[in-house]
């Protein structure tokens, strides 16, 4: 369990100084890259919920999608 919780004030301002140092470095792209496994994790539990909640079946073997990857034995 985590120690400290940063909370959204310290999550928003970090997020934002990310994307201001992508921007100012010429960086958009990475910025898309790390913004992706966000949308990514996202996706992969509205995938699982619906799923179980419409066929009573799991898409992954446990969401959010990094925890498939740790049960399949890629992590």
């Amino acid at each position: 369990p985590a120690q400290v919780f940063m909370g959204d004030s310290g999550s928003l301002a970090l997020g934002g100084f990310i994307g201001f140092l992508a921007i100012i470095s010429k960086n958009e792209i990475l910025l898309l890259l790390i913004g992706f496994v966000f949308v990514l994790e996202t996706v992969s539990v509205i995938l699982q919920v619906g799923s179980f909640k419409i066929f009573n079946k799991r898409v992954f073997k446990m969401a959010p999608i990094h925890h498939h990857f740790e049960k399949v034995g890629w992590v």
